[in-house]
């Protein structure tokens, strides 16, 4: 089980016993996976289990993986190996906080939460994008928010179902607090 939160200790019951900061790993009892320490150097709000076994992680830091809060340099936004290490040539970097995470059925990755920019592309992916399998921006997803995307999920057929704090999605279409994208 992956855990990601504002955490500094988990594991064994009451307030956690084992420093991890941010992300973890727990065996399906509950107990703590003491192979798994990746560390961050804040919060960890979005994760996705990749189906080669790789973990995206979204959130609030800047360093990941190397234990503790992190080492290596990672804005907002990386991947790491089963192990827990950094995926070292997975880099797209968010200028803003990465609030949820999803994959599509080809492995393209959708990024929401509260950046102005996404993968390197200023201004190009207000609150909602979608990466390459590695790593790189697909310039031709258009879909854009007008505010905060918190929630991502990826429907049976394709669509993409979309929830946060906006008003509009894409060009001028109202839609409230929820919305749904065509692939």
């Amino acid at each position: 089980i992956l855990v990601g939160g504002d955490f500094t200790m988990l594991g064994g019951g009451g307030t956690g016993t084992t420093p991890r900061r941010g992300i973890g790993r727990l065996h399906a009892d509950g107990s703590l996976d003491t192979t798994f320490d990746p560390g961050a150097s804040g919060a960890v709000w979005a994760l996705a289990l990749q189906p080669d076994g790789k973990i995206l992680v979204g959130g609030d830091f800047t360093r990941l993986g190397g234990g503790g809060t992190g080492a290596t340099p990672r804005s907002r936004i990386g991947r790491l190996n089963r192990d827990g290490s950094v995926d070292v040539g997975f880099d797209p970097g968010a200028a803003g906080l990465v609030n949820a995470l999803a994959l599509q059925p080809d492995g393209q990755i959708l990024a929401g939460g509260e950046f102005v920019a996404l993968g390197g592309a200023p201004g190009t992916t207000p609150f909602i994008g979608r990466l390459h399998p590695d790593g790189s921006l697909d310039s031709d997803f258009r879909a854009a928010a007008n505010s905060t995307v918190r929630a991502l999920n990826v429907q049976l057929d394709g669509k993409v179902l979309i929830g946060g704090l906006f008003w509009r999605l894409g060009v001028n279409e109202q839609r409230q607090f929820i919305g749904r994208l065509h692939t």
